[in-house]
């Protein structure tokens, strides 16, 4: 492993260390079946099955593999791809069963089903597995893209089609099929007929701040209802985004997801670099809202229960396709994160919770550049205490 340049004075360790030894702590976590314990949803409190979590490792599983070379990380990463292509992930062969809540889909909209695809996708090349990159196409594909409305439509574990009105889901998964859209011309075509729309589905708040909710063109909405009748829900969808623009507390979440939906415009980045949407106005004003005091307040002083559980490291990928952050930004925002003491604060420290927060931040950290940060940092984190503990 090289040593990336550094000028922290003092002992120090690089983040691709701290990847290893986080990773080979929670070996002791995978199950037989090569699952790791599910989380919950820490905004909704809603039980999750073992696919967020265990696609999650297998990403960071994946990296640290590529990064060692060690087989044992290898074969826990096979292990947790066999689960996720198990009966039990996808009961019905449709698309992964993620969550459990009353009331409340299983597939759990789009954003349940981005993670695992992104994560067989990036494992099937790295393990040297086609057949994961083809499942990660089967499920991406069983999405149906209405071109009209410039949206993926949800699709329940028994194939039931419904339509999933959140902005940042559909992002994540174009973001999540743009890794496979060297080996399927099909998922390249739906992504790239999304990015050619994104410009009109995107609102953004006068001062930048990306509004929640997907929202076609009206027009487009009522051509729709003469192809499917169930486009209906996306006449509520105006009308619950007129209503919840005005509310303060509404706005909350939206700044929360604004980090969300900056590490989805990096991932799409990185395979459509010369796309017109990136010089598209909407685009811009999003990017500016990161000089917000809002934005910036979150990301180093107020708990949110709404978006990315570790906000500096998503604006660490948002800077680093975006722009040139240096080593010793990189190097502050990890060290912010690693020693955050909010979780008392914010009434959640708890251990559900804490490893919730720990396997997202190993998934986001697997895509930071390298760079050495102080090993008191380390020992002080939560990962130390925890996944050391296992």
């Amino acid at each position: 492993m090289s040593e990336p340049n550094s000028d922290t004075e003092g002992e120090t360790i690089t983040l691709h260390e701290l990847l290893e030894r986080s990773a080979r702590a929670a070996l002791d976590l995978q199950r037989e079946d090569g699952s790791f314990p599910p989380g919950r949803n820490g905004v909704y409190d809603e039980p999750e099955t073992p696919v967020r979590t265990t696609s999650h490792w297998l990403t960071t599983l994946s990296k640290v593999y590529k990064i060692t070379g060690d087989e044992v990380f290898a074969e826990a990463a096979n292990d947790a791809a066999d689960y996720l292509l198990s009966d039990e992930a996808r009961p019905y062969g449709y698309t992964f069963h993620s969550r459990n809540a009353d009331g409340k889909d299983k597939c759990d909209g789009l954003v349940g089903q981005a993670f695992p695809i992104r994560a067989l996708g990036h494992a099937g090349v790295t393990l040297d597995r086609p057949q994961l990159v083809e499942v990660a196409i089967e499920v991406f594909k069983i999405h149906p893209y209405d071109s009209n409305l410039g949206i993926w439509k949800s699709v329940e574990i028994d194939g039931e089609i419904s339509i999933d009105r959140t902005l940042n889901h559909q992002l994540l998964l174009a973001a999540a099929g743009a890794t496979l859209i060297r080996m399927s011309e099909e998922v390249h075509q739906s992504i790239e007929s999304f990015l050619d729309k994104a410009n009109e589905i995107i609102q953004n708040h006068s001062d930048g701040l990306v509004m929640h909710y997907a929202r076609p063109p009206i027009r487009n909405v009522f051509y729709s209802l003469f192809d499917c009748t169930s486009n209906w829900t996306m006449i509520w969808n105006e009308i619950a985004a007129q209503i919840r623009s005005y509310s303060s507390e509404f706005r909350k979440k939206e700044v929360g997801y604004h980090f969300t939906v900056l590490t989805a415009f990096s991932w799409l980045h990185r395979h459509y670099p010369e796309h017109h949407i990136w010089n598209q106005p909407k685009i811009s004003t999003a990017q500016s809202f990161t000089n917000n005091e809002s934005y910036n307040q979150q990301l180093y002083n107020t708990y949110s229960p709404y978006g990315n559980l570790t906000p500096g490291l998503a604006h660490i990928i948002y800077l680093s396709e975006f722009d040139d952050p240096s080593n010793d930004k990189i190097r502050d925002l990890v060290e912010h994160e690693l020693c955050k003491k909010n979780f008392d604060e914010a009434g959640l420290n708890n251990e559900i919770y804490n490893k919730n927060y720990i396997v997202k931040f190993l998934y986001l950290l697997s895509d930071v550049r390298d760079v050495s940060i102080s090993h008191s940092k380390y020992d002080e984190s939560i990962i130390n205490h925890i996944l050391n503990d296992v």
